[in-house]
């Protein structure tokens, strides 16, 4: 069963490359961009994530750059919708540009080019209002404010919140008929397509091999996600015709000393600094997932996550 054409930027990343694979266990084909088709990451790609399509579906490689809109063209040809999950590890200046291009192009291109639904990964980053973290976070109404992180050095938030701004608004010039929602995540974990290891693996790497938080647990929370969680959540944001505008994409949100506490828990062998009984623990964010909850994704917890994030560090040989 062949249930259409999707275009996914970005399909050899972390996000990517999970998107990519649940859309053809699904039954999708898709037109998946990378930096150069060519590469080594198209092997992989090509061996582990291809091999998922269920019947006469399949995945097509396409060099893009996104700041290239014709490469851009010719990988959205014939597809009904398209899933963004481009975007740069590095934090720098340089990323305001790539994720203001990523908005942008990705967009102006997808219109043209007929698509009237697209899904676009970006961050809680683009939720932080400038007065404070309120008591309860809602992706409608809170925004951060780009010059604050900017004076920050907060360049990748920048960069997701301009992107934010730009597509939605593209769904409201266009009054709906080019229909948009954004998935705001944070701390992605999970198993890995990838050769080398993803941001998140190596974190928790050092952190079990005492390279991180060795000595002293952060007063500070972090809201954590599997990925297979969150590439459902963009399929079913694509699936579903009434959704549109912007869906967290975290399970919740956990101070450190519950995410060690849980890490020991599941990592024979690992051992969580003690608790400063002085200490007073800030609270962790509070989300409204109202609004997620209507994708239909049943997420993780983290004993689940961290069950699996082991078992990825173990099949690696990195702890």
């Amino acid at each position: 069963m062949n249930l259409g054409k999707v275009c996914v930027i970005g399909c050899s990343g972390f996000v990517g490359s999970h998107v990519t694979a649940k859309l053809l266990k699904r039954g999708y084909s898709v037109n998946g961009t990378l930096r150069n088709s060519k590469g080594s990451s198209a092997e992989w790609l090509m061996s582990s994530v291809a091999s998922k399509s269920i019947s006469d579906n399949s995945l097509r490689l396409f060099s893009a750059d996104v700041f290239d809109k014709e490469s851009l063209r010719l990988a959205m040809a014939d597809c009904a919708g398209m899933i963004v999950c481009a975007g740069s590890p590095v934090i720098a200046p340089e990323t305001i540009d790539l994720m203001v291009a990523v908005g942008k192009n990705t967009s102006e291109v997808a219109i043209e080019s007929g698509i009237e639904r697209a899904i676009y990964t970006s961050s809680t980053g683009s939720t932080n209002p400038p007065e404070g973290e309120p008591k309860l976070k809602n992706e409608e109404i809170h925004w951060s404010d780009p010059v604050q992180q900017f004076d920050a050095g907060k360049f990748a938030a920048v960069g997701k919140t301009r992107m934010d701004r730009i597509v939605l608004e593209k769904m409201q010039i266009t009054e709906g008929d080019f229909r948009v929602c954004v998935i705001n995540p944070s701390m992605i974990v999970g198993p890995a397509y990838q050769v080398e290891p993803v941001t998140s693996l190596i974190r928790f790497a050092d952190i079990i091999n005492g390279k991180r938080f060795r000595d002293k647990i952060p007063n500070s929370s972090n809201s954590i996600i599997d990925v297979r969680d969150l590439a459902e959540l963009h399929i079913n944001a694509l699936e579903k015709e009434d959704s549109r505008g912007r869906y967290f994409g975290v399970k919740r949100s956990w101070h450190w000393r519950e995410i060690l506490r849980e890490l020991e828990l599941a990592c024979p062998g690992y051992t969580m600094p003690n608790i400063d009984p002085e200490e007073f623990p800030v609270r962790e964010t509070q989300f409204d997932f109202s609004r997620q909850k209507s994708l239909g994704v049943s997420i993780r917890g983290i004993k689940e996550m961290f069950k699996d994030l082991i078992k990825e560090l173990n099949r690696r040989k990195m702890i």
